[in-house]
């Protein structure tokens, strides 16, 4: 692992990195985010990427708000409840989730993380592993097909200069009510002829910062990179997850909020509400490098999952099974006197879920009770694509993509209830099929006004469908899918700048608007305690400004700031419930805060060999938590501080650190359930928690 002084080398830590740099200090930034390698003073787009450093260097790496803190546009709100995964969202996309990863794709050394239906989760992936994280934001359909926010691409690295190595890492953090947590991880990495292997093992025991908030997870995960010759190489990888324990502690009312922040919902506690999971993951990518530069990868991989999942209205088991192949073909050729880059390739996938929900008998529910639902479930995905970037200048840059999704979803109704079939035939086979398709399209320009400094501007469409179990959650509480649930799409414009400064300072800027149609919007109804549904609305807009700065004005001092101002708002909503119309045109979003704030301070102390010092403090505005009501959640301040050191003893290399989270102990509200009946808004966030850690290398 990068050594921690790193921290605050300027070379090393910007997580917003520069479009070129000057040739004597470092090489141009190359990014894969795109589907085809290109410099990023070449890409018309916002894209961003994070260095190991600050991905993990004296970080909990418990989840990606940690990693992804320094991007613009990227808004993680943290329910610190593993059971359901953070809530990640870029410019809005995402947002509405219940739980895991919507509206973004999600990748791991280009493999998708993310289902056909567009919902990801990162079960497999430890964060001390990763070596960088390469994000675009704004539409991104037309390369990768169902997601309206953008692409998290995140990439490891088993490449060793040795015969083998050794990277060890151990943390161990409690709060100040006494709650404890500790993680280990441990880092292989050894040649295999003229390729190389790394295995890693990571543990987490979590005690939880809530009543009934713990977690227990064990990860596997192993990446082999192996020339086959001067031209051929090939990379596979294998992952296993083990997690038997992840409790749901529920979203609170207002009034259990302030009595005691700590608590549980107590249906939550009654249902033994939370999640127990088992998933395994194997991929094989071949590349073929041409001699004129050009590329071709194809990639088969696959994965299953097996879930037991108390909730609080049904104990909902599933056994999963998901396949797939992706292909790209990027090759430079001339168009009359102007090079190019066609990019060409296709995406296929399937997913195949044998759903259960089981009623509950008083507290409980097993295979020996009712079924509350029982179908098998198929979505597949097929989407080709084409890019292509041409050199229209020296300086200028036009890219163009179009691509096509056709989207599958199947149902095979399990269930018959033979009572309701008497009276309705109906009732006897919710089997059903939907069929979501469309084109995206892209156009956009990059031109490098000098060395330090790229413009761009761009255009898109984007295309998101609603996920199996938003389709499978129906109001009327019958099988099969949700016939009036639609598909969200968007439209993207944006324009921005990125560039350097001799001093050090490396900056971006980002202003855009999308427009979305059939947006998906979370609800729940009162009959169906704390169980999330979806409906659409007519249209929304959401426009915003991205900031980061990135500077050095001094040996041993290191200054960042990133700023985030979504203005999304409704501009043709409407609809009723029973008796009762709402007009909700021109309000705003719910469950996104209008400015996200991040500041780093990190310091070098001069004198001190090896030492060093970061305050990090981050804001969120106030956000509504319901479409109609006046309700929000306060805004808040967060300072973590963390203090480390690094440096050889006897040959080994040690980096030990200390750090405090919620250093002023705030209380405040780490994420939002939109919609939620009975006023359950509130996901609170833990007080004031020390950690310490080591690194040993």
């Amino acid at each position: 692992m990068r050594c921690a002084w790193l921290l605050l080398v300027p070379a090393g830590l910007a997580a917003q990195q520069p479009d070129s740099v000057p040739r004597d200090t470092l090489p141009a930034i190359v990014v894969s985010a795109t589907r085809a390698d290109r410099p990023l003073s070449r890409t018309a787009a916002a894209v961003s990427t994070v260095g190991r450093a600050d991905i993990s260097t004296a970080r909990p790496t418990l989840g990606l708000d940690e990693a992804l803190g320094g991007i613009p546009g990227v808004v993680i709100q943290n329910r610190y409840n593993f059971s359901l995964d953070q809530k990640l969202s870029i410019r809005g996309a995402g947002a509405r989730a219940a739980f895991a990863v919507r509206g973004v794709k999600v990748l791991v050394d280009g493999i998708p993380q993310t289902l056909p239906d567009g919902q990801g989760q990162l079960t497999n992936l430890d964060l001390s592993e990763v070596d960088h994280i390469e994000v675009e934001r704004g539409s991104a359909s037309a390369l990768f097909g169902n997601a309206t926010g953008g692409v998290i691409s995140i990439w490891t690295d088993p490449a060793t200069s040795s015969a083998l190595s050794e990277d060890a890492r151990v943390v161990a953090g409690q709060s100040d009510g006494g709650r404890s947590w500790s993680k280990w991880s441990s880092t292989t990495r050894a040649r295999v002829g003229d390729g190389s292997l790394m295995l890693t093992a990571a543990h987490l025991s979590y005690q939880g910062e809530r009543n009934h908030s713990a977690a227990d997870q064990r990860d596997v995960n192993s990446r082999l990179q192996l020339p086959l010759s001067a031209h051929w190489s090939l990379a596979a990888v294998a992952d296993y997850g083990d997690d038997p324990r992840a409790d749901n502690p529920g979203a609170l009312t207002g009034a259990e909020l302030h009595a005691n922040a700590d608590a549980a919902a107590p249906l939550n506690l009654s249902r033994n509400a939370g999640k127990a999971v088992t998933q395994g993951q194997g991929g094989v990518t071949v590349r073929r490098a041409f001699d004129n530069g050009g590329e071709a990868d194809a990639t088969l991989f696959g994965f299953t999952r097996d879930l037991d999942n108390p909730q609080t209205f049904a104990f909902i088991r599933l056994q999963r099974l998901d396949y797939g192949a992706r292909f790209t073909l990027a090759q430079p050729f001339a168009i009359r006197s102007f090079p190019q880059v066609l990019t060409t390739g296709f995406d296929v996938q399937r997913t195949r879920d044998d759903r259960v929900n089981f009623n509950y008998v008083g507290a409980t529910a097993t295979a020996d009770t009712s079924r509350q639902l029982d179908q098998l479930e198929h979505v597949t995905e097929v989407g080709p694509f084409v890019q292509s970037a041409v050199t229209l200048t020296t300086r200028l840059t036009a890219t163009a993509g179009l691509r096509y999704d056709w989207v599958s979803f199947q149902v095979d109704d399990r269930l018959v209830d033979p009572v309701k079939a008497l009276s309705n035939p109906s009732y006897l086979n919710d089997s059903g099929r939907r069929l979501m398709r469309a084109f995206s399209a892209s156009l956009g320009a990059a031109f490098a006004a000098t060395e330090g400094l790229t413009v761009y501007a761009n255009t898109g469409s984007s295309f998101e469908t609603p996920t199996t179990t938003e389709l499978a959650n129906r109001p009327d509480t019958v099988g099969g899918f949700n016939p009036l649930l639609q598909p969200q799409r968007a439209w993207n414009t944006e324009v921005g700048a990125r560039g350097e400064s001799s001093g050090g300072l490396r900056w971006s800027v980002a202003v855009f608007q999308t427009d979305v149609h059939d947006e998906l919007i979370p609800f729940q109804e009162p009959s169906s305690s704390q169980r999330t549904f979806y409906r659409n609305a007519g249209r929304a807009r959401h426009r915003g400004v991205e900031l980061g700065a990135d500077a050095t004005p001094v040996s041993g001092l290191r200054l960042s700031v990133t700023y985030t101002y979504s203005h999304f708002r409704y501009t043709n909503y409407r609809y009723a419930v029973d008796t009762t119309a709402y007009v909700l045109d021109g309000r705003p979003l719910a469950g996104i805060p209008e400015h996200w704030l991040r500041a780093l301070v990190g310091v070098h102390p001069w004198g001190v060999s090896g030492a060093w010092l970061e305050l990090e403090t981050v804001h969120a505005s106030s956000q509504l938590v319901n479409d109609t009501l006046s309700t929000r959640a306060e805004g808040y301040w967060r300072s973590d501080l963390r203090v480390g050191w690094g440096g050889a003893v006897g040959g080994i290399r040690l980096d030990p650190f200390v750090a405090v989270q919620n250093l002023f102990n705030h209380h405040y509200v780490g994420s939002v359930t939109v919609n939620a009946t009975a006023g359950r808004y509130y996901e609170p966030a833990p007080g004031r928690s020390f950690y310490l850690g080591l690194e040993v290398h």
